[in-house]
């Protein structure tokens, strides 16, 4: 125990003390360190039972009361303590954060599994898109109407971080970030059910050319040579090639494939198209394209964290993209996107699992506290805890093995929604 940190009695406690109550199954309280506010909480911990706590002298405003003395007599048997309703409402409370986490965390793994199931669809589909293209197809057609359907259907899009794998597949979860992505936005932009599905087709198969790609341009975590850069933009007319003959795909789809990397300012390639030339549809996939490549470089050091991401495209590339849907893009993925590590005005530290839609400033979050077991962790919404506030966003790379470790902050960001499912550079 460091020197700030000081075991006392119950009745040493008094109004301005910050104190850590030592088993997180002992109170009712949403945090098991924070500072004794007013007389209230006093007496809600003198109710608890318990006989002592630890105080931080480090961010307490005073001193604890003196230890009353040694010689003492023992003071008469305190009367029965009644039953204090608010007691009891956060308990009750705290219970049914622990439902609540319960179900989440059972939520989060269908999610995980669904999320597996698509990057195996995925493989095979663009293993077999040639060999077997009806069977493809179809399989890439299902795969979008199931996405297209829990979205407009479920108003409630939860995004949180999952693992992704490394090597060679890490193109197939890049393609499902970006029509969960692209889905996202153009739910948000209102696209009709039949532009939903052109949309998450041609984002599906948006990166087919890669195939032709040298995998030792593909794999270089180095910068590109001009000639490498040059060799790979060659993807986006291999690709198209390689979608034309393919059943079912629709001119709005292979307008995706087209125009995927091409952008507002006509900065873009393979045509350097520039304003209204560019369809509407790759317009939204240019957007979701470049965010999860911000966040899932081939070289993690280099990826940006989600909340950077949206703010340097939003900050610094606004003229590259399309900015009512950009606008759209920051309202649906929020000011604090899933995957962004942040620091509440109480000096807790949390991992954003979620946004609220039309409560931006309030994601929902998996608070690290290391006197709570992992299994245990809180998840927070913001909504529900009107003190609490971010105050900043935090690099992976500022924090501690141990605050790492907690919340796991995966390198890989992915996307869901309902029953649907929701990165490697993509220049």
């Amino acid at each position: 125990m460091s020197e700030q940190i000081e075991r006392i009695s119950i009745d040493q406690l008094r109004v301005g003390l910050y104190i850590r109550i030592e088993s997180w199954m002992d109170h009712p309280f949403l945090f098991s360190s924070f500072k004794i506010r007013n007389e209230k909480q006093l007496q809600q911990l003198r109710a608890l039972g318990i006989t002592h706590v630890l105080y931080d002298s480090s961010k307490s405003d005073l001193p604890p009361l003196p230890p009353p003395p040694v010689n003492a007599p023992s003071p008469a048997p305190p009367p029965p303590v009644q039953a204090d309703p608010e007691i009891e409402a956060m308990w009750a409370e705290k219970k049914a954060r622990r439902d609540k986490l319960s179900r989440q965390r059972e939520a989060l793994g269908r999610c995980e599994r669904q999320f597996a199931a698509g990057a195996s669809t995925v493989q095979s589909l663009l293993r077999n898109l040639f060999s077997r293209p009806d069977e493809s197809m179809q399989q890439a057609q299902a795969l979008v109407s199931d996405m297209v359907d829990s979205m407009l259907a479920d108003k409630d899009i939860v995004l949180h971080l999952v693992n992704a794998k490394a090597g060679d597949e890490n193109a197939y979860y890049h393609a499902l970030n970006v029509t969960m992505l692209a889905l996202i936005l153009g739910k948000e932009a209102q696209l009709d059910a039949e532009a939903m599905r052109a949309l998450g087709l041609g984002a599906l198969l948006h990166d087919i050319g890669r195939e032709k790609i040298p995998s030792k341009i593909l794999l270089n975590k180095s910068p590109w040579t001009k000639a490498e850069l040059s060799f790979y933009q060659q993807h986006v007319a291999y690709g198209l090639d390689m979608a034309r003959p393919l059943p079912g795909m629709s001119a709005a789809a292979l307008d995706v494939i087209a125009m995927h990397h091409e952008l507002l300012d006509g900065s873009g390639y393979p045509g350097r198209l520039a304003g209204e030339r560019i369809g509407r549809l790759a317009r939204i996939a240019c957007i979701a394209n470049a965010y999860d490549s911000y966040c899932n470089r081939a070289n993690p050091a280099d990826s940006m964290t989600p909340a950077e991401a949206i703010s340097f495209m939003f900050k610094k590339e606004m003229g590259k993209y399309d900015p009512v849907l950009m606008q759209l893009f920051v309202r649906c993925m929020g000011i604090y996107p899933p995957g962004s590590v942040v620091q509440l005005n109480n000096g807790q530290i949390g991992l954003v699992m979620s946004i609220n839609p039309g409560c931006l400033l309030h994601p929902s979050l998996l608070i690290y506290d290391p006197h709570v077991p992992k299994e245990e962790a809180l998840w927070l919404d913001l909504r529900e805890a009107p003190d609490l506030s971010v105050v900043k966003t935090l690099r992976p790379a500022e924090l501690d093995r141990a605050v790492l470790a907690y919340l796991d902050p995966r390198t890989r960001i992915s996307y869901f929604t309902g029953s649907g499912l929701s990165g490697n550079r993509s220049a």
